[in-house]
């Protein structure tokens, strides 16, 4: 009994202790460094150069990237991060975005296209056939090496599965 109230005392002073010097260790972040870093995608691909959407909205804000670096962002994104910097951006040479598309026929189901992707848009079973979920893929080309079957390809056109209505008769 005597151990238990021991360790639960040294617990509780443990806790104490660290939740202390959380508070007075903390090191202020530039709120608009965190701003710029909430509206990007977050899938971490390292189309920009940098490691990460944190490293990347830092390098935004001193100056040393481009505000047009975020390929999955597109335009709307650089158009926020011009507006929350406060400078214009040119959009006529932001890329159109890239949609990534499986060639069903090819694919003999590995899952590594599926384990690669940042932002969960390959579904498809183990040994089945794996597609993309077009208004989720953000082009971000991480799945593409991955492929041994060399089945995905990108293009710049969003697939549409949105058939005509029947003609009443």
């Amino acid at each position: 009994m005597f151990a238990v109230l021991i360790f639960i005392t040294l617990g509780l002073f443990l806790g104490f202790s660290l939740g202390m010097a959380s508070k007075v260790l903390s090191v202020d972040g530039d709120p608009l460094v965190d701003e710029i870093e909430g509206m990007m995608p977050g899938g971490q691909c390292g189309q920009c150069g940098e490691a990460g959407c944190r490293q990347a909205a830092e390098a935004m804000v001193k100056g040393k990237l481009p505000i047009t670096a975020c390929p999955p962002g597109g335009v709307g994104l650089s158009e926020a991060i011009a507006n929350a910097l406060g400078v214009d951006v040119n959009t006529d040479d932001i890329a159109l975005p890239l949609y990534a598309a499986i060639d069903e026929s090819q694919c003999s189901g590995c899952q590594r296209c599926f384990k690669a992707c940042p932002f969960d848009a390959i579904v498809g079973g183990a040994k089945q056939m794996h597609t993309v979920l077009s208004d989720i893929c953000t082009g971000c080309k991480l799945c593409e090496p991955v492929c041994p079957q060399q089945c995905i390809t990108f293009t710049e056109s969003q697939p549409m599965w949105i058939w005509p209505k029947p003609m009443a008769a």
